[in-house]
């Protein structure tokens, strides 16, 4: 995704959850020093130290495609990461599914084909289970089907796109201290462990925007060694 002549201009719709902070943070310590943009429902939710390591701020709401293509245009993102979500709330929501929608419903057009995206899906969702012993991944599963079945639409909906998006399923995040040293594995693979550090995750974002040298049509399942 890089781009030897200009630099990236990364805009991240859900920019206030803890995942797109950690993205940002990421981002920020990169030595190719991305353009980093927020895309956020309530700007005030930013603290004053965050908010200055964007080169912008839009309010906008993450289900209308207008207010996305508003802020692609305003900030001439080259990337767009979509960290959205309901924080720790598991209760049902079409919130990642609807924004998924509503991202394809501009990036599929053709002024927006140079774009790429970034997506924070889950261990669990489209042809992937928890896998746990003991029956405890199911248990877990069962407590994330609302999470996880969002997630599911949110990566069905990114089909058009998806030769130039790299879609991470992480297992579940944690604030625990990074390692440094995720772990990847297949679909239908069993993690060594059920979690993993969002700072981990926001490195391999940061990687894969500022280093990777894929333009898409790529799935990352990882999680934290043992």
């Amino acid at each position: 995704m890089t781009n030897s002549n200009t630099n990236n201009s990364v805009l991240i719709l859900g920019a206030t959850g803890r995942i797109g902070l950690e993205i940002l943070y990421q981002l920020s310590k990169h030595n190719s020093k991305p353009d980093i943009h927020a895309f956020v429902r309530d700007p005030t939710k930013l603290s004053p130290s965050d908010r200055a390591l964007f080169k912008s701020i839009v309010k906008g709401d993450a289900r209308s495609s207008y207010d996305i293509k508003q802020a692609i245009d305003e900030t001439n993102a080259s990337v767009v990461v979509i960290a959205v979500g309901n924080g720790d709330n598991v209760a049902k929501s079409d919130i990642r599914t609807t924004n998924a929608h509503a991202v394809v419903a501009v990036l599929d057009q053709p002024q927006y084909s140079h774009i790429h995206a970034v997506v924070i899906s889950s261990n669990g969702a489209g042809p992937t289970k928890i896998k746990v012993g003991m029956g405890i991944g199911k248990m877990i599963a069962f407590h994330l089907r609302h999470v996880l079945r969002d997630h599911t639409g949110q990566e069905a909906a990114l089909v058009p796109i998806m030769d130039r998006t790299v879609l991470l399923r992480p297992t579940a995040l944690t604030d625990n201290e990074p390692t440094g040293k995720p772990v990847y594995f297949g679909d239908k693979d069993k993690p060594p462990t059920i979690n993993i550090s969002r700072t981990d995750v926001a490195a391999v974002v940061a990687v894969e925007i500022c280093d990777g040298t894929s333009d898409g049509g790529k799935i990352i399942n990882l999680t934290n060694a043992k």
